[in-house]
């Protein structure tokens, strides 16, 4: 079911995606620039959920670190879902606990804002997404993944 897309809600998660992305030194600030020059020259065209996604995936061949912002965007825009993936937050907290202590509360405190997404959460950690993705069966539920996989 292809839902209507605001421009502000595509636009604002664009934003927090290339912040992110410049602020963990995934990408540079010139390629930031060039996915946000991208991102206005096609903002007018996407219209729906999944027109948004085919044009991150079409630009994806040419900005891999994009490749987070497709995964949040498997997610939609409800804000309120953290609550149905409480249990693979739980989980993938655990997992990085073992691993690193302060990562871990992090994810934990960005996880229990009550103005984070998942795909905030997808965006600020990839690793949960692909958790998500790979290990849960919250993925098989969104018919993207359906279709994909």
């Amino acid at each position: 079911m292809t839902q209507a897309l605001t421009h502000n809600n595509f636009v604002q998660l664009v934003a927090y995606f290339l912040a992110e992305v410049i602020r963990s030194r995934r990408t540079s600030l010139r390629r930031a620039a060039e996915i946000s020059q991208r991102v206005i020259d096609h903002i007018q065209e996407l219209v729906s959920e999944d027109q948004a996604l085919a044009w991150v995936t079409n630009i994806e061949k040419e900005f891999e670190e994009i490749s987070s912002l497709k995964m949040a965007l498997h997610f939609n825009y409800q804000a309120s879902e953290v609550e149905v993936y409480e249990k693979e937050i739980k989980e993938f907290a655990s997992g990085l606990f073992e691993q690193d202590l302060a990562l871990s509360a992090s994810f934990l405190k960005d996880a229990s804002s009550v103005d984070n997404s998942i795909q905030q959460l997808c965006i600020k950690y990839p690793g949960f997404c692909e958790y998500l993705m790979k290990k849960t069966d919250k993925a098989e539920l969104l018919p993207e993944f359906g279709q994909a996989g």
